[in-house]
């Protein structure tokens, strides 16, 4: 899935995981996610991906004790998620 949201993402995930992980364990599963995504075609593989994100990341939300990128990464994955709902 080619998406400038995903691949700003994919970027972010491993520095935001190194910096917070010890802190939030479901980093490592969001950064699987976003490579997955970021080398998957649409599709309902696609789908099922995005709802895994929402699951492991409460909807997006982003926790009080953390960095602008890990903000940026969240957010970027919420808009990818919405753009691919929208499509």
């Amino acid at each position: 899935m080619t998406n400038r949201n995903i691949e700003k993402a994919a970027q972010l995930a491993p520095i935001v995981e190194r910096v917070h992980g010890a802190h939030h364990p479901e980093l490592s599963r969001v950064r699987k996610i976003t490579a997955e995504l970021q080398d998957s075609a649409n599709g309902p593989h696609v789908s099922s991906l995005f709802h895994e994100l929402r699951t492991v990341t409460d909807n997006y939300a982003i926790p009080k004790d953390v960095c602008e990128a890990f903000e940026a990464t969240y957010h970027a994955l919420e808009r990818a998620d919405r753009q691919h709902e929208a499509a």
